[in-house]
């Protein structure tokens, strides 16, 4: 049973005035010190938690054992001294300047992170709260954290973990749950909203309009709202495409603003047939050593859906379909649709649409509808064309362009939504020089 606390003004004023308090210390820390401590903690978790806690994640975020071990196992790299120090270095041309001005040119500048920074994590897949508090405290905010509902437990593990790693730390981070919007609650936010210099927040779309509504003009405001992970997939390039377009679309259980729904198929509609035969057969696989958690009434709902109207285009295009197609485990466990782009609709729940395509263009072409919420875009056996792609895939808004096989789990030092992770939570100062040209 999930407890909270009550709505306590006094006791929030309480906690943001205790972190704000806690940014001296915190700011004092040098670049070294802080990646050490931070990174000391994250590595803590590189082995994994012991097998009743990831029981408790697991059935906390809706997640398989398995599935919850191999997220942990891929995020926990960022979370090291190794990883912190990549994303500093990645972020900044000169990391020096979030300890005291640097030389730049003709002037000298500062890096420097609002007072007190409230997170509202996405509950979708545990370990994207833990991600985004490190990253504020490395550009030395104090946090006031709101985990998603399916990423409590380890977030709290991770808080803890830094109160005992130095008390620097414990007074600069605060996690509370309570339950976002609802009644009784509107007004706890509204102040916590006003009071705090920063908001970070990932969710679905209504989540962020809603904060986006109640956030003062005078707060910084971060959003990272729905995204959608395509591949572009040459088969004839990469014979070992399908494992891991099956591992891009399976991983988080097609949670993650990384996870692949469509797949864009350089082939004709009986190689895209036989390849598509060949996915399935792949996410069949990985049923078994990477098995899915409950699939929502909503996902099957829509899925069912999109199935009934794959169903009714086979029947139309006679005895071959066409270029439809429809591969899906008897107990719903995932599901490989081929069909037109203008059926497509991401689903969730190991959800696979394939779009067969004639050349790059056609790709691109296909994709155009799309350019609001691309994020990642996964390529796997493009060989000609291959820098036209990316030049277009940039153009149409995919923000980063990678290896297929390492779509599911980013390098620390990758871009977010078209932001450096770190540089988007500072704020620039600078002291121009005189006499110099």
């Amino acid at each position: 049973m999930l407890r909270y606390p009550k709505s306590d003004l006094h006791l929030q004023r309480q906690i943001i005035g205790s972190l704000r308090h806690a940014r001296r210390a915190l700011t004092a820390l040098s670049n070294a010190d802080l990646v050490d401590i931070l990174g000391s903690v994250g590595e803590g978790l590189l082995g994994g938690p012991n097998a009743d806690t990831i029981e408790l994640i697991a059935r906390e975020a809706d997640l398989s054992i398995q599935m919850t071990a191999a997220v942990l196992d891929g995020m926990a790299p960022s979370w090291s001294r190794d990883g912190l120090a990549r994303l500093l270095a990645s972020d900044l041309a000169a990391p020096r300047s979030l300890e005291s001005f640097a030389e730049a040119g003709n002037r000298r500048i500062r890096a420097l992170a609002p007072g007190v920074t409230l997170h509202f994590g996405a509950g979708s897949v545990p370990g994207l709260t833990a991600t985004s508090m490190l990253r504020a405290l490395l550009a030395r905010s104090p946090v006031l954290v709101k985990p998603g509902a399916g990423d409590i437990v380890l977030t709290a593990i991770f808080a803890r973990a830094l109160h005992r790693a130095d008390p620097r730390l414990a007074d600069a981070v605060a996690v509370l749950y309570w339950p976002g919007g609802a009644d009784g609650w509107l007004e706890w936010e509204r102040r916590g909203l006003a009071a705090v210099d920063q908001v970070v927040v990932y969710g679905r779309n209504e989540t962020i309009e809603s904060i986006r509504s109640r956030t003062p003009a005078t707060t910084r405001l971060v959003e990272h709202p729905d995204r959608l992970g395509v591949a572009i997939v040459d088969p004839a390039g990469d014979p070992d495409a399908a494992s891991a377009a099956a591992r891009a679309v399976a991983l988080f259980d097609q949670r993650g603003c990384v996870s692949t729904h469509l797949i864009l198929l350089l082939a004709d509609a009986a190689g895209a047939r036989a390849w598509c035969g060949e996915l399935a057969s792949q996410l069949a696989e990985l049923g078994s050593t990477l098995p899915p958690g409950p699939t929502s009434s909503g996902e099957l709902s829509r899925r069912h859906q999109l199935a009934r109207a794959a169903t009714v285009r086979i029947a139309a295009g006679g005895a071959s379909g066409g270029t439809i197609g429809y591969w899906a485990s008897r107990r719903a466990r995932w599901a490989v649709i081929m069909g037109p782009i203008d059926a497509f609709a991401p689903v969730g729940g190991r959800t696979a649409w394939v779009v067969p395509a004639a050349d790059i263009e056609s790709c691109t072409s296909a994709l155009a509808p799309f350019r609001r919420v691309l994020q990642t875009a996964g390529v796997a056996g493009v060989r000609s064309g291959g820098e036209r792609l990316c030049e277009e895939l940039a153009a149409l808004g995919a923000t980063r362009i990678a290896p297929l096989a390492q779509v599911p789990f980013p390098e620390p030092d990758w871009l977010h939504d078209g932001a450096r992770p770190l540089g988007e939570l500072i704020r620039w100062g600078e002291v121009r020089q005189h006499g110099r040209p």
